[in-house]
């Protein structure tokens, strides 16, 4: 009786579900590594500004490309700016170009993809012919051209890269809509007179959301790593922004002699890039219903 009592009991399954959550997270020791190296990246980047007085765009010639000190932890530039309040600000566009990538490149591959796939017919195959040109192109070279294309800029580059990350969420939810629409209750939803739209919102997407968790999860990383090669080479940020490509890409012309410059930076990206592919490798073991838990 108390079983069922707890079972009927909505605080009691969520208790059972937060217990289990724990139990898999013991687990999957790689999703509590990522997922703590992100909430600190996300801490320093967003809390500790709050605390610092250095303005990150403050100029003090007296002090240009001074090595690492008590003063500047990270040293600073050629024209003095303090490289560890650049790197912590810089964090926020950094970090926010991935997560706008993968909410504008998620979002439209969704959409896009869950309705070639409950439509099916003529509009399934038109879309996914268009997929496969646009995923012919290596998405480096096609992220290139893009920017190149619509100018200089971060605005333009975080347009390029979500444009060419859309393809991979229509794939991927196309495929899960493709063995969704069969199941039984989506069958009897169109029975009832459910609409495409109704299917999708109601049945499809929320069984298709843990791959798509999954796969944005990791883009985030992969999108702070294309952004900083865009600015790298001129085609992201622009100077003085302070953004984590934009700094190596500056800070390279000092490598030999002030190695912190673009050394701090370039540590901020790789370890932030890592955090997100370690989440998004734990979560893929997490909710991968073929991952037997011992």
């Amino acid at each position: 009786m108390a079983a069922v009592e707890s079972l009927s009991n909505p605080r009691a399954r969520l208790r059972l579900d937060w217990g289990y959550l724990a139990y898999r997270l013991r687990r999957s020791p790689l999703t509590v590594v990522g997922l703590l190296m992100i909430v600190g990246v996300l801490l320093a980047v967003f809390i500790v500004p709050l605390f610092l007085s250095i303005n990150p765009d403050k100029i003090d010639l007296a002090a240009r490309l001074a090595a690492p000190s008590w003063q500047h932890w990270f040293g600073t530039d050629e024209v003095g700016r303090d490289i560890f309040t650049r790197v912590l600000y810089g964090g926020r566009i950094s970090i926010g170009v991935g997560f706008f990538v993968v909410f504008v490149s998620a979002g439209s591959g969704v959409i896009i993809g869950a309705l070639a796939g409950v439509i099916g017919r003529w509009v399934d195959t038109v879309v996914m012919r268009i997929m496969d040109v646009i995923m012919s192109v290596p998405s480096l070279v096609l992220t290139l051209a893009l920017a190149a294309a619509l100018g200089p800029s971060l605005w333009n580059a975080m347009l390029a890269i979500a444009l060419v990350r859309i393809p991979a969420y229509v794939r991927l939810v196309r495929g899960q809509t493709l063995t969704l629409r069969e199941s039984g209750y989506v069958k009897a939803a169109r029975v009832f007179g459910a609409n495409p739209w109704q299917l999708m919102r109601w049945h499809i997407a929320a069984n298709a959301l843990p791959p798509i968790i999954v796969q944005a999860t990791l883009d985030v990383g992969n999108a702070i790593l294309m952004a900083s090669a865009l600015s790298f080479i001129g085609l992201g940020a622009q100077p003085p922004t302070a953004e984590w490509g934009a700094m190596v890409a500056t800070g390279r012309n000092y490598i030999l002699d002030q190695w912190w410059y673009s050394g701090f930076p370039g540590a901020a990206i790789l370890f932030t890039a890592v955090a997100f592919n370690f989440l998004g490798d734990g979560l893929r073991d997490l909710i991968d219903p073929k991952q037997k838990v011992r």
